[in-house]
This record gives structure tokens, sequence and C-alpha cells, in this order.
């Protein structure tokens, strides 16, 4: 059948049009949030694609592709690194940053499967602008406008998929030995980049074969040369991307049982969890939630009323393309029926498929010269306008409210761990954000399998001595022996006792050794919601602290009330003209605090007194230096906050300055609020005040 059909009495312009306004909006859309960080949606998958990729740029293409999470051999081959490679082939070629690029090739690879939707289209005797048609329709699809844009290998598997279709319809088609030779090199990378998307397009490509095949050998005699040799051309192509995939999944499988954490990632463990079961397939929890992902991910509501009208307005012919189109969708669900239940990122293997269908009913719509011209552009509004809203109302959530940051102890990795020391990994199960945010290999233990101290040995005796440089800890919810989890690894491991920096996300913990290195080499940098428990700095006046009595002040500025001070001068109450006592704190000196049980939350005060740098002054402050720490039992500080205060040079440090630390706690230890003299140590007119103090 040829590509294109006689242009009907309907126009084309305005099709032709609609093409472009999607693809420019598609355009649009998928490079909104280009640099946000990877932890949006299903940030596991895409963080574990990030991570081989990253490590492929860095150590090299090799057939065995790092993905450090387990420790030695360093590599769980999962999919074949087709993507992976590209991504850091382009990254590396053109200097550009590794996320940018991954985006733009994964959307490369969808916007270059609209050619050979376009292709096959022709198939079906669409004209021109009929297949434009059909091919808006695959941009409108929220699932794709959302997951082009991502770190993944979906798009690769589906252009390469895509294409494959098209070149096997050609071959058969044309009986063309050129165009059976590609669609033999489009399987094999369909089915390396991802197997189960290539065999959701196993089924299209058998009705496809029968659609051209048939016809041919009903005119012709039975069993004709012409006809094995086009049967040949279409089952060589499989046959060889079978045969290729299955190779790559026994290499893997070898792979991943050379490390006694990765086992239960061969294909032998996960058939269930490939593959679903029939009981899943039959329930009525698994329909509900693949009618939740469609309705809402893939096709809307309004769309699919719409097409079940255009159903019934379209010719015959086109009818049964869509009835076919729809029921290869729902075959790439039940094949993988738990994958999809689980992740809406699967859709992105068959959603076209539906898509391709509803672009030719809409096609027989807008052919149907039954219907006003006001009545067919209606119904393709209704159409697109329903599944941008549907876009809009889900996936865009992403664009309008961004991800988090990456998180900050990664960055402390990053930047105080040496690049080739290993992090040894217990609370994120096997998921590669520590890693691939900080950049170093690791060794995650499992969930599960915390205590298996016999395989852990197995693994670390692998490695070269004292590589592992730092111990991560998330806590489960549940551990009720946090401290002596944390005493038995850090023992082991000849780690400190005390985490060196902690967030809402874990404790990092580092050789004794390594810590006063690290800190002098994390100097004066912060890092977003990390606090870094760094031993107390050299102090020229530590000796010249004298305890103070606290007896028959009051200290209703503070809560709770001071269990003791150390100053120089000696600690007082008195007025700096805010008409209200304040807690008079000439540097050197110190405030002890015993923190409330489960007190979080720390509030404070903090100035210097206006006299200390009036313009009239004989002599004015250079500045103080405020800080609050946690005083730990193994004599470590916790810096809780840190800030210079020079009024002189800096006028927006003059008068009160408020403090709020959300997340302070939990406490170990007293906390304890100092004033010391600016970087010269001259203490002259270094009167400085708390005005407030609240922990709670």
């Amino acid at each position: 059948m040829a590509d294109s059909a006689p242009t009907s009495a309907a126009p084309a312009k305005p099709l032709v049009w609609l093409f472009a306004f999607m693809l420019g909006l598609t355009l649009w859309l998928t490079t909104r949030g280009w640099q946000n960080s990877l932890l949006d949606r299903h940030e596991f998958r895409q963080l574990q694609t990030a991570t081989s990729a990253y490590w492929i740029k860095a150590a090299g293409y090799k057939l065995d592709y790092e993905l450090p999470l387990f420790g030695p051999p360093w590599s769980i081959p999962m999919e074949f690194p087709v993507y992976q490679w590209l991504v850091a082939t382009a990254s590396n070629t053109l200097g550009t940053p590794l996320e940018g690029t991954a985006r733009a090739l994964s959307l490369f690879f969808f916007l270059a499967t609209l050619p050979a939707v376009y292709g096959l289209a022709g198939f079906f005797g669409l004209a021109p602008s009929r297949r434009l048609l059909v091919a808006a329709a695959v941009l409108a699809s929220p699932t794709y406008l959302f997951y082009a844009r991502t770190f993944m290998i979906e798009t690769t598997a589906l252009g390469f998929s895509t294409w494959f279709l098209c070149a096997l319809g050609r071959a058969v088609r044309d009986d063309s030995l050129r165009w059976g030779a590609a669609a033999a090199v489009l399987a094999v990378l369909a089915a390396l980049a991802k197997p189960t998307t290539f065999l959701v397009f196993l089924l299209p490509g058998a009705v496809l074969f029968l659609r051209f095949w048939l016809p041919g050998w009903r005119r012709g005699e039975p069993g004709g040369a012409g006809d094995w040799r086009r049967a040949a051309l279409a089952a060589a192509p499989v046959l060889v991307a079978l045969g290729v995939a299955w190779w790559w999944v026994k290499h893997a499988d070898r792979v991943k049982d050379s490390n006694p954490f990765a086992g239960f990632l061969t294909s032998r463990e996960l058939v269930k969890w490939n593959w679903g079961t029939w009981e899943q397939r039959l329930s009525g929890e698994f329909w509900s939630a693949a009618w939740s992902n469609i309705s809402n991910f893939v096709l809307g509501e309004t769309p699919l009323a719409v097409l079940l009208l255009g159903a019934a307005l379209a010719a015959a012919p086109l009818r049964r393309v869509a009835a076919w189109c729809a029921g290869f969708f729902l075959g790439g669900l039940l094949l993988f029926s738990n994958l999809f239940h689980h992740h809406d990122y699967y859709y992105c293997a068959n959603a076209l498929l539906l898509l391709f269908g509803a672009g030719v009913l809409l096609a027989g719509v807008w052919d149907n010269l039954r219907l006003p011209l006001a009545a067919r552009a209606l119904v393709l509004f209704l159409f697109f306008g329903g599944q941008l809203l549907l876009y809009h109302r889900g996936y865009a959530e992403y664009l309008r409210h961004p991800p988090p940051p990456p998180p900050g102890l990664a960055e402390v990795i990053r930047a105080g761990v040496p690049p080739d020391g290993v992090i040894l990994i217990y609370g994120w199960d096997w998921s590669a954000q520590m890693p691939y945010y900080a950049q170093r290999r690791a060794i995650s233990v499992p969930g599960g399998r915390e205590e298996e101290f016999a395989v852990l040995d197995t693994i670390l005796k692998k490695l070269p001595p004292r590589k592992i440089a730092g111990m991560l800890i998330r806590h489960a919810p549940r551990r009720i022996n946090r401290l002596e989890f944390v005493r038995v690894r850090t023992a082991r491991f000849n780690l400190s006792p005390a985490p060196f920096a902690t967030s809402v996300e874990g404790e990092l913990y580092l050789p004794e050794d390594a810590i006063a290195a690290t800190a002098a080499k994390l100097k004066d940098r912060g890092f977003a919601g990390v606090t870094l428990n760094t031993q107390p700095p050299a102090d020229p006046n530590a000796g010249k602290l004298k305890p103070d009595d606290l007896t028959g002040l009051d200290f209703a500025m503070t809560s709770p009330r001071p269990t003791a001070a150390r100053s120089m001068f000696g600690l007082n109450l008195g007025d700096v003209g805010l008409g209200r006592k304040v807690i008079l704190a000439h540097s050197d000196s110190e405030i002890s605090f015993t923190p409330p049980p489960g007190a979080t939350h720390i509030t404070a005060e903090v100035g210097i007194n206006p006299a200390a740098y009036a313009p009239d002054a004989t002599a004015v402050t250079d500045g103080v230096s405020v800080t609050i720490f946690e005083l730990r039992a193994d004599g470590l500080r916790r810096v809780l906050y840190q800030r210079d205060l020079d009024p002189v040079k800096a006028p927006g440090d003059r008068g009160p300055q408020q403090i709020s630390l959300d997340g302070a706690g939990p406490f170990t230890g007293p906390v304890v609020f100092k004033i010391s003299p600016g970087p010269a140590n001259n203490l002259v007119n270094d009167w400085a005040y708390w005005g407030r103090i609240e922990i709670r």
C-alpha cells in the first residue's frame, strides 16, 4: 500500500498548523525546569541510570559497566548501557553537563519517533496532513510531555522500537533487504536498550507483518520464494534481537552473582516482579490502578469520550486500526502487569500505540464531510485541550513545585571525602541517591541485611586497606537500639563514634584521623540542612574564662534558665536601649543550657551595644563571633550556628539579630551560646548581648 493517499476534500493546513503548535509546545514544556534536580518522580530509577552514566563517563566504556552500589566488582549491570554510553559520549565530546545532556538525548529520541509514526500512519492510507495529526496526538500525551525530559532509558527504547516497527513494515511490504537489515539493527538496539519495551512492540510487529504478507501470499502460489523471503525478513530481526537480549541477561546475571548483595537483582529472582501473576491480572485492584494511571497520565476521560464518539464517525477501516492499537496497548499492560502496576513510566512503552490509534480516529473524524467543519474542529479542540489540561493537573505540578536540591550530606562527602574513598551506607536500601550526588563508590547494605557481617566482610576483603572513607546511616523508624547500632559499626570499621555531619537525612561518620583534615578542608563552607560536628578550634582565651555566679540573676529572657556560664569579664544583666533587660556578654563568654527533653528548636536574639560603635566613641569594636554549639559527651562540638557581627563595616549587623534554628535537636549534651572576639582577638568594646534565648 502506498505511503500516501489522495488528499480529501477536508482542509489540510489546519492539521499542519496543529502539528506545528504541538511540536513547539512540546519543546517548550519539556525544557522547563531543565536545571532541576533528579529528585522529582521515580528518582530511584533516574538516579540509577544517572549513576551508571556518570561512572561510564568517569571510568570508561566497559561491557561490565560500573554501577558502584554494592562494592567490588562495582558492576551490577541492568539493561545494556545503550543510552548511558550515548549520554557519556555526548557529554565528554561536547563538554556539557551530564544531566542536561541526558535530558536532551531523552527528548531527542522521543522526537525521533515522530518520523516513524508518520511512516506507520502512511501504511494505512492516511494523507500526509493526517499523518501529522497522528503524530500530534502522540505529542499530546502527558506521559511523554513529562518523561521525555527525564534521565531515563524509556524514550531511547521507544525510539528504536518504533523505528523497528516502521522498518519491519517497509521490509515486508517492499520485499526490501535494505529495510530488513535496518530492522535487524533497530531490533537489536531496542532489545538491548530495554527488552520490556521491545517485547511490547512484537505483537504490533506480527500483525503488521501479516497485513503486508497475507495479501501477497493469497495472490500467489502458497509457499513461493518471495513469500518465504519476506517472512524471513520479518523473522530474522526479531530472532537476532531476542538472542542478543537473552545473551545479555545471562551475562548480567553472572556478574550480579559475583556480589553477595546483588543476587536479588538477577533475572531468576525477578520473574514474579517483572511478569506479575494471573491473580494480579484478574484482580480489581490491578484494573483500578491501571485505569487511574491511564486516565491521569496517558489518555484523559474527556479525550477518551471524544474518541468513542469519533469511533462512530470514522470510516470502518480506521476504526479497525484504532481497535487493534487499543488491543496492543492493553497487551503491553497485561504482558508486564506488575511493572505497569507499580511504575507509571512503563506506559512510555505502550502509550504511543494507544495514541496512534487515537490519531487515526481523529483523522477519520476530520475526513467525515457530513460533519460541519466547526464540529470537526471542536472534536480536535476537545481532544487536545483535554490532554493538555490533564498534563496541567498532573505532571506539570513537578514544574510548578520544583523538586528538592541534592542532599546536603552528599555534598559534604563530595567536598570532604577523597575521590577514591568508599562510603558504607545503611538505610537507603540500594538507592543510588547518595552515591550519585556524592560521586563516590559505595557499599549499600540492602534493607533487612544489616546484621549480615559475614557477607559484608566478604565484600570488604576485596577492598584495599582503609578504603572505607565514611559511613552513612539513616535509622529505620522502628529501630530502638540506635546507639548500639552505631557503636558496633563505628568500632568495627575504625570510625569516630560521633557523627561528623548530621541532617534530617542521616548521619555521616568518618575515621578518627580524617576529622581534622576534613574539617579544615570544609572550613567556612555551608551545606544546606547539615551541621558539621568539628573539634573545638584553638581558643587563645580558653584559659582566661572564669565561672560566673548566676545566683540571684533573673533570667526572664531565657527558657530554660542557664545552668552555667564562663566569661573573662563577668556576666550580668543590663539595658542596651531596648527597654528591657538583656544578658551582657562581653567576649569571651559562654552560657550553657540543658535542653528540655525532646527539644528540637532554638530561637535567640543577639547583638552589640550601639555604644560600642558610636561615632563619637574613643574606640570601637572590630566585631565579635557568635557561635551556638552542642557539647557532646565525647567532647566534640556539634556546631549549630556561627556568624560574625561587625556593625562598623556592615550596617546590617547593627541592632538585634534574630536566630531561628529548626530541627536543631535532638540533643545529647548541653547547648552553649558563645561570644568570641573578632579575627584579630581584639577585645576592645566587644559589648555583645543576648536579648532572648529559647530552647524548646
